[in-house]
């Protein structure tokens, strides 16, 4: 009887000019394979008296049908409509594509969580919806050899990324808001860790130097999801006959308005007030605010994608960029 020779999946695929996802479909039946490359595949093996064997092969060489959504650990973070936005527009996605969604949550530097799935293998590729300075993560699954896409931008070629055009917008915004005749505006930021958040900060900075206006720092609030920090820096602001305020995301939008409400201050009668997020709550609650809007279903149907075609082995492109809308509104009215 001749003896059977254990064969990589990527050689497999190789030789029979398939990628190995496809290998991988046929020899566990699940996913979409055509009938004829599977049974082009089989009959390979069999003629050629292989076992496959994914030891020592890539990590996308073994199939799960998972696939991981990591998101914020910080509930001020996670509880944002944004968050539970893009995580429908994956799940969604990645259903009808024939995958299952596993939620992740990190935590900061933590991420126990997403390492322990990754060492069981049990899912084919990540979606990080956040990053952060240190990058902790990226790092993981870059050395993991894990398929993985990010919501956001980050300065990597290596990393594919899909994000909306932040620092554009937040650029456009404030210009439009300078050339309405406002001078003294402060600005509260969230996390500056995050990446998102410089983004729309260096947006706000860009329009600022571009018109040509001294640079008021006192006036930037870092930390503003901070309730602590944000209750202070509302009341210095006032303090300083601030003209308007622009908020880094729809959460801290909220909080701003209701201490205005608090302290009996009316927008815009007696200050200026956008968000450079705009979000279906503060649509809900507040529609009369300034902001920016972001197609975030498009955003994650399309890190959707972008995962699904390099588990298929498929090229992608590395960035992809969404645009905006500014939406002009009453509560920046002079």
């Amino acid at each position: 009887m001749e003896q059977k020779k254990e064969v990589p999946v990527l050689e497999i695929a190789r030789s029979l000019g398939v990628s190995p996802t496809t290998v991988s479909r046929a020899l566990s039946g699940n996913g979409r394979v055509g009938r004829e490359t599977r049974e082009k595949i089989l009959n390979y093996i069999e003629k050629n008296g292989i076992v496959p064997n994914s030891r020592g092969t890539r990590y996308g060489d073994r199939r799960s049908m998972n696939i991981a959504v990591v998101l914020p650990g910080e509930d001020e973070y996670a509880q944002l409509p944004y968050f539970t936005k893009i995580l429908m527009a994956l799940y969604d996605f990645f259903y009808v594509c024939g995958y299952h969604v596993l939620i992740v949550r990190t935590q900061g530097g933590d991420i126990e969580a997403l390492k322990g799935i990754i060492k069981k293998h049990k899912v084919d590729g990540v979606v990080l919806t956040r990053i952060l300075d240190d990058c902790e993560d990226i790092r993981f699954l870059k050395e993991k050899g894990v398929p993985f896409v990010v919501t956001g931008s980050i300065d990597d070629d290596e990393v594919y990324q899909v994000d909306v055009d932040q620092r554009g917008g937040c650029h456009e915004l404030t210009d439009i808001l300078l050339k309405k005749g406002i001078r003294k505006m402060a600005l509260f930021c969230a996390d500056l860790r995050l990446t998102v958040s410089k983004d729309r900060l260096n947006g706000y900075l860009d329009a600022i130097r571009e018109n040509d206006l001294p640079i008021e720092y006192e006036l930037i609030v870092e930390d503003a999801a901070d309730i602590n920090v944000l209750e202070k820096s509302v009341r210095d602001i006032l303090k300083e006959q601030v003209e308007c305020v622009i908020c880094g995301d729809d959460g801290i939008c909220l909080t701003v308005l209701d201490y205005f409400r608090q302290l009996g201050i009316v927008v815009p009668r007696d200050i200026r007030v956008a968000s450079f997020y705009n979000s279906m709550l503060l649509e809900e609650t507040n529609s009369f605010i300034t902001s920016l809007d972001f197609d975030i279903r498009k955003l994650g149907n399309m890190a959707g994608e972008t995962l699904v075609n390099l588990l298929n082995g498929e090229t992608c492109e590395k960035k992809k960029m969404l645009g905006y809308k500014i939406l002009i509104k009453e509560s920046t009215k002079m």
